[in-house]
């Protein structure tokens, strides 16, 4: 088997068929899904016996998160190669088929990353993501990569799991690819087979300012924690901390808490000059103008 996809999901029957649905059709066949219900209280495992597809494996946990459920995906992966998929979003027809024709024609290669957008539910483009030019060192300015696009060596992957912390929740996703990157070549490829579904459900619409600078400080302790990132790139992680306040202040000034949303941006350019030059920047300043 070449690839093992899996599908880390919570209470999300109603939109669970259509992301799977995305992977049984794909153009190339030679794959599992591993589906881990993070403790569902919904019909999610009755969506998945609806399918009814001999590809699909399910295991069902208790509600320890999104980290958790991936790290049992991982452990349960069979095939030769790792990739997710968010039980709200999609791929396109070729995301498998993109990947496997890279792969084989550069064995060498332990990871590769394709590119995504992010459309509105009726499949509107509202933004093309930008890939780092750079890497390891662009991806402590920000995570312009998602878990998604990538595909990881199942060897690879057993030895670079999620940090499960609840209070890096959201986070662990930009832990895990600053990690991945600095330990291992990653292979960007410009090819957009990843669909983000913008909808009212997603993780990153309820924000919280103090839940955030949990979670910003939770980032900064896991990444301190490791040995390869704090010896050969501790001057990189204050970067970290300035693009998260920055994040902060964009969310509070959307919330219409201006007063908030400035202090976290005058603590975020103190930190690193170079976010005043950041497309978030401008969407600062645009809506601090509304």
């Amino acid at each position: 088997m070449f690839f093992s996809i899996i599908i880390p999901t919570y209470n999300r029957a109603s939109l669970l068929k259509d992301t799977v649905n995305t992977l049984l059709i794909q153009t190339f066949q030679d794959f599992e899904i591993v589906i881990v219900d993070d403790g569902s209280v919904d019909d999610t495992k009755e969506i998945i016996e609806q399918i009814n597809s001999p590809k699909i494996l399910y295991f069902k946990t208790e509600n320890f998160g999104v980290a958790h459920a991936r790290n049992v995906g991982i452990k349960q992966a069979k095939g030769k190669f790792v990739g997710f998929l968010d039980s709200d979003d999609k791929v396109a027809l070729n995301h498998l088929q993109v990947a496997y024709n890279y792969l084989i024609k550069n064995n060498e290669e332990k990871i590769l990353h394709l590119n995504y957008v992010v459309t509105t539910i009726d499949g509107k483009i509202k933004y093309k993501n930008t890939l780092p030019k750079k890497l390891p060192n662009d991806i402590f300015k920000g995570c312009n990569m998602h878990v998604n696009c990538i595909f990881i060596e199942n060897e690879t992957a057993q030895k670079h799991l999620f940090n499960e912390s609840k209070e890096l929740m959201i986070a662990e996703d930009w832990d895990f690819f600053i990690k991945l990157s600095v330990k291992h070549k990653i292979k960007l490829i410009n090819q957009y087979t990843v669909f983000i579904i913008d909808h009212v459900k997603r993780s990153m619409r309820n924000f919280n300012v103090s839940v955030w600078e949990k979670r910003r400080e939770a980032l900064i302790q896991s990444l301190l924690a490791d040995i390869i990132v704090c010896d050969k790139y501790s001057k990189k992680i204050n970067d970290v901390r300035a693009h998260m306040n920055s994040l902060i202040a964009l969310n509070s000034i959307i919330a219409k808490n201006k007063k908030e949303g400035l202090r976290f941006f005058v603590k975020s350019v103190k930190e690193n000059p170079r976010e005043i030059f950041t497309r978030r920047t401008l969407a600062i300043f645009k809506y601090l103008l509304r």
